[in-house]
Formats: structure tokens, C-alpha cells, sequence
């Protein structure tokens, strides 16, 4: 591969075989060289292909501009949550991770720490990625010399939750809501405490992350083959866990504008019913 632009001593972009743009890093691999030049295949240490645009022209600036030690730590970070989480993730997490930890010390040096709000509910959510997390702020405390709280934790889980599901940072703030207020609703009527190891809680909880990203996503399942009468079954058999899911559809039109399909009051009124009965 030959350089087509350098963006510093250790960025440069490039062509692949396929004549798709890329970017290459490597230590010093851009030193003393220029437009044209042949690139030393024993300095590149990671190859970046950007399938969208507006994104390579981010990462290109924020390359430019950030130390390679930030590129270093998100890359440990990711491998690290990629073992534990058993995910794949694409290059644009290391574009937002890279960013977010460099901000992150910028604003602890400067003492002015931001406190997550979606603490709780990533702990208890997201408990792995949140695991992940940790880890990772552990790691950045030591390279750093930092002392980052464990709302950094909640923070970077949260980057591992969106680029696992593909949305945006917005859509996943919002579906952490959405999870959070649903299951205050059930927890307050009827005025029940979870218990979270239980594997009918899992279940609740794995049901509502995917309702939430149908919600966020402005999407409706199963309009067309709805069973009507299955549901009034089960709102016979289930009246309070079905009242309970009327309180979550009022809650779904008066916040978000969405309102639930019968099939999704069917399968929400078994969840609550389950866990119901696990907490008896």
C-alpha cells in the first residue's frame, strides 16, 4: 500500500486491493514520509476501514489530533470486552471509545466529572458490559494515573451495549429508559422486589431490551398475524399482570408515542406473570 495522505507521524491513509480507502497506524510510520511513498509493512499496527464517509473524516481529525495512546487503550479495552462479552464489534466503536476516554481525562484534570445517571440501571441492565466496564476503567486509572468512579464504568458498558446492537448512543440512553420505567411500573404496581438472579427476571429483562430497540427503532412486530383470542385468554386467566401491561401501554402512547401491539400485551402479560410467581 502507498500513503495518500499523512495525518502525523503515526496516521496515515491508504488504498487496499479492493480500492477502498483506509486508515493505517503504526509508530512512526508516516516519519520523514510523504504522498506516493511505499508504506513498511512491519510498522502497521492496525488497518481502519471506514464504510461510511462522514465517519472516515471523523476518525481522520480525531486521529490527527489525539495521542496514540488513547488509540492503544481503547484497542485493549475492546479485545478485553470482546473475550468477555463474546461480541464483535466494528471499528466505529474504537472511534467513539478512543474519543470518550480522551474526554474523559480531559475533564478529570480539569475536575469536572460527569455524573451517569444510568448508573443503576446499567448495573443491574447490563450487568456484563458493566463488568467489562470496570475492568476497563481499572485499566485506565493505572495508565493514566487517574482515580475515574465507577460511573466511568457505566459509561463505557454503554458503548459495548450500542455498538453490539448497531443504534446510536441516543437510541441506547433511550432504551435503558424505557427498560428502567417498565420494570418501575411492575416493581410499583404491585409493589414487588425483584429478584434479579431469578431466570424469569433475566427473561423479563432480555424481553424488554428487545422492546425497547423495536420502540427506539419505531418498528411493530407482529401486526399482521395478532391472536386475538390467545391474548383474551390470557387477560382472562392473568387479569392483573394484563391490567399491569395496560398501565405499561399508557405509559409507551403517553411518552413515546407507541403504542403496543396485542401480540406484544400477550407475551409482556406471561413475563410479569412469571415473575410474579417466581417472587410468591
Amino acid at each position: 500500500m502507498n500513503i495518500v495522505k499523512v495525518l502525523n507521524n503515526n496516521v496515515v491513509l491508504s488504498m487496499n486491493e479492493n480500492h477502498e480507502d483506509v486508515i493505517v497506524l503504526g509508530n512512526g510510520i508516516a516519519f520523514q514520509k510523504k504522498y506516493g511513498d511505499q508504506i513498511d509493512d512491519s510498522k502497521i499496527e492496525r488497518i481502519f476501514t471506514q464504510q461510511i464517509p462522514e465517519l472516515t473524516a471523523r476518525f481522520q481529525k480525531m486521529l490527527s489530533e489525539i495521542p496514540m495512546d488513547f488509540l492503544e487503550i481503547a484497542e485493549k479495552i475492546i479485545l478485553n470486552a470482546k473475550l468477555k462479552l463474546n461480541h464483535d464489534f466494528n471499528d466505529n466503536l474504537y472511534i467513539s471509545l478512543m474519543d470518550h476516554i480522551n474526554f474523559t481525562i480531559q475533564r478529570y484534570r480539569e475536575g469536572m466529572l460527569i455524573e451517569n445517571r444510568l448508573l443503576l440501571e446499567t448495573k443491574v441492565l447490563y450487568k456484563d458490559e458493566f463488568a467489562a466496564g470496570k475492568e476497563a476503567v481499572e485499566l485506565i486509572n493505572t495508565t493514566f494515573d487517574v482515580q475515574l468512579p465507577e460511573d466511568e464504568a457505566a459509561f463505557i458498558a454503554l458503548h459495548f451495549v450500542n455498538a453490539s446492537t448497531g443504534g446510536s448512543m441516543q437510541d441506547t440512553v433511550q432504551q435503558t429508559r424505557i427498560v428502567q420505567d417498565t420494570l418501575t411500573v411492575i416493581k410499583n404496581f404491585f409493589n414487588m422486589t425483584f429478584l434479579e438472579d431469578s431466570i424469569s427476571y433475566y427473561r423479563l429483562v432480555t424481553h424488554l431490551k428487545f422492546f425497547a430497540q423495536r420502540i427506539t427503532a419505531k418498528k411493530i412486530q407482529g401486526k399482521a398475524k395478532e391472536d386475538v383470542q390467545l391474548l383474551e385468554i390470557v387477560k382472562l386467566k392473568y387479569p392483573d399482570s394484563y391490567e399491569c401491561v395496560n398501565r405499561i401501554v399508557k405509559y409507551m402512547n403517553l411518552e413515546f408515542g407507541y403504542s403496543l401491539t396485542n401480540e406484544e400485551r400477550l407475551y409482556l402479560t406471561i413475563h410479569i406473570e412469571r415473575i410474579r410467581e417466581t417472587n410468591d
